[in-house]
């Protein structure tokens, strides 16, 4: 519209001007000759006549781009609707995935993907749902159209094919291709954590040490988990070093772990244990008394009374010295108990495991009574009658502990009146 008033404008200018130029200087002429033919008009007429030409022919081509022009129109227009299904399409799709109806969303997803401009993500989220129907061929099929439809999305296609196979506990399988994608970006971090969960999966210890560091420093993980991650790791690594009853190689893993983790209560057991069973008893007792000396920990504190220092009466009176914060902690009375049966002072083991057993009954501490009185007291009816209390804690194993100890007090007790009673409990 604009065009058409500008031209009207145009034609109004030259028209008065042609006008001007008449009346000043006369119409003029102007003449055409070909052949034998002549044409001779004024020269006003002429320029009129031109002028008008000019505009029919230019709006006549205008006119005949736009004609040869409507098949690419209506070409485009079609193309503008499939594509405006398919956005649609994968709305709707993610919609039904986000409400379970997985093998809804499955169909939806495909069938605009062909005029989708989001091909990529069409087939992804389609992988996803095959996934989680169970349909795991379906899903590398789309996972393989969907690197056919962008060749150059291999870090996006192999990060959502290494996930589905973590899901599905192809462990092996989402390791190899996390590998693939290391190489090609050596950097990510997302493959490095999705890596350090394979490595935790599959119980590669050893692998999995080498990828903490970098999972702390680029804080992959929260706290929490990742601890949970380091302690498992190097429980691992220590079962295995154990296993060779190599002291060395053990102790230089201890060594070189992570201070915040010296401090789990897991690992200090474990390597506790290991010191204990090597025979290295002052070590164990250095170690597990500086760590109950600032963490508290009764599972710990147990462990401690089955380490045989070479001088008992002085592992004997560090321990007391915890009396003084945890005077009425029946775990550390029965330690105590059992320390002072390791120091060969009778009377004072059995004041510490009777005020154990006041506090909070345990079958250990029944236990240790009755081998006790057993054995150092020759208190035959007092066993006895400890070893028919604790029967009645214990469970499983250390029932069959306590019977068999009960049954093979025969020296001193009446054989048929004593165990009748224990016999009677178990059944």
């Amino acid at each position: 519209m604009k065009r058409i008033l500008l031209a009207a404008v145009i034609a109004a200018t030259l028209a008065v001007l042609i006008g001007l130029l008449s009346y000043y200087y006369g119409p003029g002429y102007v003449v055409f000759s070909f052949a034998d033919t002549s044409i001779e008009t004024s020269f006003i007429f002429m320029l009129g006549f031109l002028t008008i030409t000019f505009f029919i022919l230019y709006y006549l081509l205008r006119v005949l781009s736009i004609f040869f022009r409507i098949p690419d129109y209506l070409g485009l227009k079609y193309s503008n609707r499939q594509a405006e299904k398919a956005r649609n399409a994968l709305v709707r799709g993610l919609i039904e995935m986000s409400e379970g109806r997985f093998s809804h969303a499955e169909k939806i997803l495909l069938k605009q993907v062909r005029h989708s401009d989001t091909g990529l993500l069409n087939y992804l989220m389609a992988a996803r749902s095959a996934q989680l129907q169970g349909a795991y061929e379906r899903r590398d099929e789309y996972l393989r159209l969907a690197h056919e439809t962008t060749p150059d999305a291999d870090i996006a296609i192999g990060i959502t094919q290494a996930e589905l196979q973590l899901a599905h506990k192809q462990y092996e399988q989402a390791l190899a291709t996390l590998n693939h994608l290391n190489t090609l970006s050596p950097k990510h971090s997302y493959v490095r954590k999705l890596q350090a969960r394979v490595y935790h999966q599959l119980g590669d210890w050893d692998s999995l040490e080498k990828l903490i560091n970098e999972v702390r420093k680029h804080h992959l993980l929260d706290d929490e988990k990742l601890t949970e991650i380091e302690t498992d790791t190097y429980s691992g690594l220590f079962n295995k070093h154990i296993k060779t009853n190599d002291y060395v190689s053990t102790s230089q893993l201890w060594k070189r772990l992570p201070k915040h983790l010296k401090e789990r209560p897991e690992l200090l057991r474990i390597y506790v244990l290991f010191l204990i069973n090597s025979q290295r008893d002052d070590e164990a007792e250095g170690i597990l008394r500086n760590y109950l000396g600032k963490n508290w920990n009764e599972t710990l504190v147990r462990l401690y009374a089955q380490i045989s220092c070479s001088n008992a009466n002085q592992q004997l009176e560090r321990a007391e010295t915890w009396l003084l914060h945890h005077q009425r902690n029946a775990d550390l009375l029965l330690a105590l108990g059992i320390l002072c049966i390791k120091a060969k002072l009778w009377g004072k083991a059995v004041s510490y495991l009777e005020s154990s057993l006041g506090i909070r009954p345990m079958s250990d501490a029944y236990l240790e009574l009755a081998q006790l009185m057993e054995e150092r007291m020759d208190k035959p009816e007092q066993a006895q009658a400890y070893y028919r209390k604790g029967l009645k804690l214990a469970s499983g194993e250390s029932r069959d502990k306590f019977m068999r100890r009960a049954t093979d007090l025969k020296s001193s007790v009446d054989r048929g009146q004593e165990t009748a009673p224990i016999l009677k409990i178990i059944q």
